[in-house]
């Protein structure tokens, strides 16, 4: 009986490649094991804010199953992977798969196997099937098509099939090409060996910036982590939204790139100095006219409705503090600037409903933690981590502007009021039984028992050492959030506790500001505990950004957006991992 290799599993994570929408995905909730697996060819052109409207709606993301085929019958197949190729594999014999263009799978198989298509239904059952004339047969695609060149063999369609049988070697080629328009033949296209070369080009010259330095240990976890950030990333090609590189954070559930996630990758990909800060100017290519910043983009468009924490100063003023900025292009440092001084007056004027120079969230997505126990005090809510990270952009625009040569008037300004806020954060959130949030119409408090309010120790130093002591404490020796796998995001005796995304579990964000916050506080010791740990779960239970605070697994591992039942590996636990692999076990 065959067993599939896997370098990534694509139940884990659909197989694809740096800036393809071309993914290819065992089925949903499925299994590679000997007779089971199924193979489908998947569209990412889907996500952001637009899936919201449709979690429950069936999964648009797999659209042509592909199966091998010997003397009419179906074969049983498992599926292997290295980082370059995918192989559908049989008793028989196997066919493999590259995304060597970013527009086209190539396929090929040498053991006299013919290889079927048969591509999602249309509307009204049709199979959105068509001859073009021209040796190539097209099927709808998601919103686009998938164009079928036979280079070997020959291409049929039988019914709403599509297969492609042996030349006389037993020999079948085929290239699948993804269309937004009526598709065109390519005159030529690149040979199989030509795709795997340019995969294994592209892919390696990532990886190298990355895993090389990481300790043995983590060498494994870190490839996966980079071929998963690498695998995510999006390139400007002319048919999306995106004006540069960008990570998006999984696919099919959040196929979109968020942009507090880019602020955290200007720091987690550091290593790739010009890819972490391209990622960082990205935060700021969607903005509204008051200045706020796009909560994700999708391949085609922005979701401009929402907004998440403004942590792009967080991830500016450790991109100032690691590398001498000065030397970049003034353009870009001009843009920077721009985006950052229009997304902070956002907050200034249209998050300050009393004017305290204090600004509350109004609904629960803009925070970030959306089912953090201290959300149920209704809004305005304000909360000392999400002013804590717009303290941190006043700084970073103070010491931008210097860098720019801005009016120094202006530079001390916005200097004396990160200084003046940090001051009004202690004494409106801080209190000797934990960090709490405000309701600022009704006056309540929050209860002091949940984590994400404590990303406050971002502020490190600039917070008063009997605050940072007190924080550390009840963090580490109460024995309600420390956890053998990480931070658990809501204290585990609390009457709020119920694993969720932040109300319980162990989530990537928090772990990441935490350490981050630690480390700002003087305590490395205790950044590099949380570090370890985080990382160990990793190892063991894979990169998924949410895992359970009591035996390490993934959690969400039952169906809930489009009724898929799992999540898939997380580009921004990738990020989180390769930073912490690198910055604190050495």
């Amino acid at each position: 009986m065959l067993i599939g290799k896997t370098f990534i599993d694509p139940l884990e994570m659909p197989f694809s490649r740096r800036g393809s929408y071309i993914s290819l995905a065992n089925s949903n909730g499925g299994s590679n094991q000997f007779g089971k697996a199924q193979l489908f060819i998947a569209t990412s052109r889907i996500g952001g804010g637009a899936l919201l409207g449709t979690m429950d709606a069936e999964s648009p993301f797999r659209q042509v199953r592909v199966e091998l085929v010997r003397n009419g019958i179906p074969c049983n197949c498992v599926i292997s992977t290295t980082p370059y190729e995918l192989a559908l594999e049989s008793e028989y014999g196997s066919v493999r798969f590259c995304i060597g263009d970013f527009k086209y799978l190539r396929c090929v198989g040498r053991d006299n196997l013919s290889v079927r298509f048969t591509p999602k239904s249309g509307m009204f059952g049709m199979g959105g099937i068509a001859d073009l004339y021209d040796g190539t047969i097209k099927a709808s695609f998601g919103n686009g098509f998938l164009q079928f060149v036979p280079i070997a063999g020959t291409l049929t369609q039988n019914g709403f099939s599509l297969e492609i049988s042996p030349d006389k070697d037993g020999v079948v080629e085929l290239v699948a090409e993804e269309w937004l328009i009526d598709p065109k033949k390519r005159d030529d296209y690149l040979s199989y060996d030509e795709c795997v070369a340019r995969v294994k080009a592209d892919f390696d010259g990532f990886a190298e910036k990355f895993v090389p330095s990481l300790p043995e240990k983590y060498k494994d976890i870190g490839l996966k982590a980079a071929w998963t950030v690498w695998g995510l990333t999006v390139i400007p090609d002319g048919e999306t939204v995106y004006k540069r590189q960008m990570v998006k954070m999984m696919r099919l559930i959040f196929e979109g790139a968020f942009s507090w996630q880019q602020g955290m990758h200007a720091f987690f990909l550091a290593k790739n100095p010009d890819f972490a800060w391209e990622v960082l100017l990205s935060s700021f290519d969607v903005q509204d006219e008051h200045g706020r910043v796009a909560d994700s983009l999708a391949f085609s468009g922005a979701g401009v409705a929402s907004m998440k924490p403004p942590v792009q100063g967080l991830g500016l003023l450790w991109q100032m503090e690691n590398f001498d900025i000065s030397k970049k292009p003034r353009e870009e440092l001009e843009f920077l600037y721009d985006g950052l001084e229009k997304w902070t007056n956002f907050y200034l004027n249209f998050r300050d409903v009393d004017h305290d120079g204090i600004f509350e969230n109004q609904n629960a997505g803009e925070t970030g933690w959306e089912d953090g126990s201290y959300q149920r005090l209704g809004f305005p809510l304000a909360c000392p981590d999400m002013n804590a990270y717009l303290v941190l952009q006043e700084e970073a625009l103070a010491k931008l502007g210097r860098i720019l040569g801005k009016d120094e008037a202006v530079n001390a300004a916005w200097e004396q009021k990160s200084k003046d806020t940090v001051a009004k954060i202690v004494d409106m959130f801080w209190t000797e039984d934990g960090w709490v949030a405000v309701n600022v119409i009704t006056k309540e408090r929050s209860e002091p028992t949940s984590l994400p309010l404590y990303c406050v120790l971002v502020l490190g130093k600039r917070l008063p050492q009997h605050v940072i002591d007190r924080s550390v404490e009840l963090i580490f020796d109460s024995g309600e959030y420390d956890t053998k796998y990480g931070l658990a995001s809501e204290k585990l005796s609390s009457q709020w506790f119920h694993h969720g995304w932040c109300s319980g579990s162990i989530g990537t964000p928090v772990q990441a500001l935490i350490a981050l916050g630690l480390e700002y506080c003087g305590r490395v010791d205790l950044a590099k505990r949380v570090a370890v740990k985080y990382l160990d779960t990793l190892i063991d239970f894979g990169l998924y950004h949410i895992h359970n605070p009591f035996d390490g697994t993934q959690e969400y591992q039952t169906p809930m957006f489009f009724r898929e039942e799992s999540m898939f590996l997380s580009g921004w636990t990738a990020g989180c991992c390769l930073f912490f692999a690198e910055h604190y076990t050495k």
